[in-house]
């Protein structure tokens, strides 16, 4: 049983962060409508016109 836990121990503190920094790496991240590329075309264009 001892070797079990040596096992579980070695899986949660290699696992674990390894799962989080995946998952930072791979997560999507949701950008603004206004800070896209064609919301800020969009501010200048609106901007130039008044």
């Amino acid at each position: 049983m001892t070797s079990g836990w040596i096992i579980l121990g070695w899986v949660a503190v290699i696992g674990l962060p390894l799962v989080v920094l995946v998952t930072a790496i791979l997560w999507p991240e949701h950008i603004p409508k206004d800070r896209s590329v064609e919301g800020i075309r969009q501010r200048i264009e609106d901007e130039d016109g008044e």
